[in-house]
């Protein structure tokens, strides 16, 4: 190959970069951007550490049926990520399980790789402080599971209590500690949100 081409230095040399973002935050963006035209024929594929394909973009358009199932409704690129040379990725509803390596790869039309950008995603849990006598406060938990009306989700304190229960579509107040009974509530959706 020729060593003097911009490709091959990007590609031998990745851009590695660390992303920082605290769960329950709404997206998180893995950043990738190239100064290099591209034409119509290049393959992207974003994977994480486990080789899984995180999202795929190629013939002008992204590729969802070559997604892993775990990331499928929760990944967006530039609609416009050819013109604008940002390959960049969004990754919506990160939770502690997305903890991981990513890396971006851009192929040309023969399979060649072009271009290899890595990325360290740490999803920090958050810890909740509150004040004594404020109204009220949220304690955040998200998944990126899709989850049917056959779950039962379950709070509990730090000595083991039932804080509060949800199971078949609605709260289960009846099981919850004494302590903590008129005082708690979920989203009216969860399971969808």
């Amino acid at each position: 190959p020729d060593l003097t081409h911009s490709w091959f230095h990007q590609l031998m040399e990745p851009t590695v970069q660390q992303v920082m973002v605290e769960s329950g935050e709404e997206s998180v963006l893995l950043s990738c951007r190239t100064t290099q035209s591209l034409d119509g024929d290049v393959r992207v594929e974003w994977r994480d550490g486990y080789n899984r394909k995180v999202h795929v973009y190629q013939n002008g358009s992204d590729q969802p049926g070559e997604q892993d199932q775990i990331y499928r409704t929760r990944t967006k690129m530039d609609e416009n990520l050819l013109e604008n040379k940002d390959l960049s990725l969004t990754l919506i509803r990160p939770t502690d399980g997305d903890n991981n390596f990513y890396t971006c790869r851009v192929y040309n039309k023969d399979g060649a790789k072009l271009m290899l950008v890595l990325c360290c995603l740490s999803v920090q849990q958050v810890l909740v402080e509150v004040k004594s006598g404020v109204e009220s406060v949220k304690l955040p938990c998200r998944t990126t599971k899709d989850l049917d009306g056959d779950v039962r989700v379950v709070w509990r304190d730090g000595i083991g209590r039932k804080v509060h229960v949800y199971q078949n579509g609605s709260d289960q107040p009846e099981e919850q500690n004494q302590f903590y009974r008129t005082r708690t509530r979920m989203d009216k959706n969860p399971l969808k949100n």
